[in-house]
């Protein structure tokens, strides 16, 4: 069975982890390079993208989105390009929690794939007869069903034969049952 919910998470996720290695390639410059007006803003224009992103997964993910988080941390601790490629403790920092955060996303990911994967093995027939046979009228039709089969075997085994042996037997089944108003008069 396909889950369209699931297969657009899982591509949601597929081009965040895209964006987040983009962005991760801003923390791998070498530090004596020179930035650029160009440079800082694509750098800028990168964060503001991935901040929209984890929103819309935040909004997306039935679960929740963990990871957000960690990457809202990365993305507030790096102000600016120049700044982090001068500071070379703090980009080794930022590294390790990019890093961190895209482990956190792969897994993600994972999880997502699997539940598709899950819902690939059941056939939709299956999933409509367990729906069918779980529905309340269903249960109720059902019953009826079991009850009418029961007074018709009951009917089967009972002739009229029977039913006034057993009527001699048990006086309360009879019309004329000792203790009757009728009776007494």
């Amino acid at each position: 069975m396909r889950n369209k919910k699931i297969e657009w998470n899982i591509n949601l996720v597929k081009e965040f982890i895209a964006q987040w290695q983009d962005f991760g390639n801003f923390l791998n410059l070498p530090p004596d390079r020179e930035v650029s007006a160009e440079d800082e803003q694509k750098f800028m224009d990168m964060k503001s993208m991935i901040a929209r992103r984890c929103q819309v997964l935040h909004e997306s993910l039935e679960q929740g989105f963990m990871v957000e988080g960690k990457i809202l941390d990365v993305l507030s601790q790096a102000p600016g390009l120049q700044q982090i490629l001068t500071q070379p403790m703090h980009i080794k920092k930022l590294q390790n929690d990019w890093h961190a955060a895209y482990i956190s996303l792969n897994k993600l990911l994972g999880g997502l794939e699997a539940k598709k994967a899950e819902l690939a093995r059941v056939s939709r027939f299956g999933f409509s007869f367990r729906n069918f046979v779980r529905h309340p009228l269903t249960t109720l039709i059902f019953l009826i069903a079991v009850i009418m089969l029961f007074y018709a075997f009951l009917a089967s085994f009972l002739t009229p034969e029977k039913i006034s042996a057993l009527k001699d037997k048990l006086p309360f089944l009879s019309e004329n049952a000792p203790g009757d108003t009728e009776q007494q008069e």
